[in-house]
């Protein structure tokens, strides 16, 4: 694991926040004994600890763990040094996505993690999904940071999605917008969901 815990290896960080939407990539910047010192571009606006899910990638492989952010300063967060049985070392891989078309509705609930009080909702449609993600077309220009909720249908079960515009281009056809977003928070049985039904189009779509 020491290979993983070092200074200079990326860190993605998704904060356990209400609604659990605020994920951001920093660096490790110290490794002191039962603590882990990351630096980040911005300001990190929470008071309080909260807990963390980070992925540090190499190569093929990532190293994903949960603890918690003791204090932030300036532009370094403070985590509590993870247990070695609380590391676990993955494959990465990408999801298999599928294509879909499927109406839904969203909430605009934040930019990053500047929360946004709002009750309107627009319409969108789901264009492909996979276990990272989703891309979806709307007739709104959003910025890149922005956080979204919608409900999703897929086989019949309703899910409730958090996702951060991460991409946001002209669709040539019709000139409206195609947002690549990705999941933030997402329940890991929800996700599970999303993988099989896209393996299960997958595997339809072959046998056409």
């Amino acid at each position: 694991m020491n290979d993983y815990l070092q200074v200079g290896m990326p860190i993605k960080l998704e904060v356990e926040v209400v609604p659990p939407y605020l994920s951001f990539w920093g660096a490790i910047s110290k490794v002191n004994g039962d603590e882990l010192t990351v630096k980040i571009d911005g300001h990190y606006a929470q008071n309080e600890v909260r807990r963390v899910k980070c992925t540090i990638p190499k190569d093929t492989k990532a190293c994903i763990f949960e603890t918690f952010i003791i204090k932030g300063s300036d532009h370094l967060l403070i985590l509590k040094m993870p247990l070695d049985e609380d590391l676990s070392v993955i494959q990465r891989r990408k999801y298999v996505r599928a294509s879909v078309d499927l109406p839904v509705n969203c909430y605009l609930i934040g930019i990053n993690d500047q929360k946004v009080e709002s009750h309107k909702l627009f319409p969108a449609v789901a264009k492909d999904i996979s276990g990272g993600g989703i891309l979806l077309n709307s007739s709104l220009s959003l910025p890149t940071g922005t956080i979204i909720v919608f409900e999703l249908e897929l086989s019949n079960q309703k899910l409730l999605l958090t996702a951060k515009v991460l991409r946001n281009t002209e669709n040539a056809e019709n000139k409206s917008r195609d947002l690549g977003c990705e999941f933030l928070g997402i329940d890991e049985t929800d996700r599970q969901r999303i993988i099989s039904y896209c393996t299960k189009m997958q595997i339809q779509k072959k046998r056409r």
